[in-house]
């Protein structure tokens, strides 16, 4: 188990544009902000947060409207109905997901977005999302997957991690099989599986749904969202807005009263890859975000929540310290292997890319299998350059 809180983010002046952002997002839909942010910074910032779509669904299109213009309440109505759109369509994929799992027989479990969505904790169009997760044993995986291939829908190209096969993309799109839910440990010391939740009595069904459709249960639903968020993307802002993993953790229940016996259960499950400092840091935060509070001052406090609440906007605000926390590929991460293997696994796909790991980092090169050729070529000199700009910006830090 990580020993202490990770992350040391510097002193930060938290814009009043912040503190409207978070209180429109998490507080109490309607309660009062002192703060009127200019209306482009305010969207220009919730954008950046993934938070555009959740601020239009609580507030609605009149308050904002009164609070930024129309102008800025037109461009959060944009955010908003393209949200519910990508819902709309991910919502009948898991119909989709779940009518394939029937014909097999097999049972699935829905994960984050998904879960929430199928569950009813959401408001149309609140959570931004680009894909349906779901669940299944490790020995039904691949039977899923290959009628999922018969049905039109074709692997990325991208490699296959840990804990998922490859995702699957179709029209209607994307679609991600996980073997378990990695980082959740229920009593072996490995990731869970469809069904270790199960027998722990952790699922709870869909019965909208056909066949054997079911969501993890609040305690596993917030220890997934923890360990997920901290622990896989903690030291990746740019890849994942932390500020989305507290929005499902609001929505399950972790900022109100059941929020300690949560944390406590959700502490025994994730303890080899989350630190517990973390994880009271992370309800008390969400504790405040639901409060309404105006968390300006925290820009220069140094209770681990402050700390936390810096991490996640210093990450995409700040570049340097971006760039910093980049060294984290050579730190532990969620994973059943040993850690020897992890890293040597990771370094490997860092260095030697697939063809779709090449056109998603550079575009397609010119030059058919030769520009593949010497994409991969760079790229361990790339990485050696980028590394030397990485230490530059974490020394800062580590003083």
């Amino acid at each position: 188990m990580p020993a202490t809180f990770r992350f040391h983010p510097p002193a930060l002046e938290i814009p009043p544009a912040v503190s409207w952002m978070l209180i429109r997002a998490f507080g109490p839909p309607g309660s009062p902000s002192s703060v009127r942010p200019l209306p482009g910074e305010a969207l220009d910032l919730c954008r950046r947060f993934e938070l555009a779509g959740r601020v239009a669904a609580r507030q609605g299109r009149g308050r904002l409207r009164e609070e930024l213009g129309e102008a800025a309440a037109a461009g959060f109505a944009r955010e908003l109905a393209t949200e519910a759109g990508m819902g709309m369509r991910l919502n009948a994929l898991a119909f989709q997901v779940a009518h394939t799992a029937a014909d097999l027989g097999l049972p699935v479990i829905f994960l984050k977005f998904a879960a929430l969505d199928l569950s009813g904790m959401l408001l149309p169009g609140s959570r931004s999302a680009c894909d349906v997760d779901v669940l299944v044993d490790e020995a039904e995986a691949a039977a899923l997957q290959r009628a999922l291939a018969a049905q039109g829908f074709t692997p990325s190209g991208l490699p296959e991690l840990e804990h998922q096969l490859p995702a699957l993309a179709g029209p209607e799109g994307v679609i991600e099989v996980h073997r378990v839910l990695l980082g959740v440990r229920l009593s072996s010391g490995r990731s869970a599986t469809a069904g270790d939740l199960a027998r722990a009595g952790l699922l709870r069904p869909l019965t909208d749904l056909p066949g054997q459709a079911s969501v993890p249960a609040p305690a596993a639903a917030v220890a997934h969202a923890l360990v997920h968020g901290l622990g896989q993307h903690g030291w990746w802002p740019q890849s994942y807005s932390l500020f989305k993993m507290f929005g499902d953790l609001v929505d399950l229940g972790f900022g109100g009263a059941a929020g300690l016996s949560l944390a406590e259960t959700a502490a025994h499950y994730i303890a080899s890859d989350v630190p517990e400092a973390e994880i009271a840091a992370s309800r008390k935060l969400c504790t405040a975000l639901v409060a309404g509070e105006d968390l300006i001052d925290w820009g220069t406090e140094e209770a681990p929540e402050a700390l936390l609440l810096r991490h996640i906007l210093a990450g995409r605000l700040d570049p340097s310290y971006e760039r910093g926390l980049k060294l984290g590929l050579f730190r532990a991460q969620p994973s059943d292997r040993k850690p020897l293997a992890r890293m040597a696994r990771t370094l490997w796909r860092a260095v030697f890319l697939t063809r779709a790991q090449v056109d998603a980092l550079y575009g397609p090169p010119r030059g058919g299998a030769l520009g593949y050729l010497g994409r991969r070529l760079y790229r361990p000199w790339e990485l050696l350059g980028r590394l030397g700009h990485y230490v530059a910006s974490a020394l800062p830090l580590r003083r």
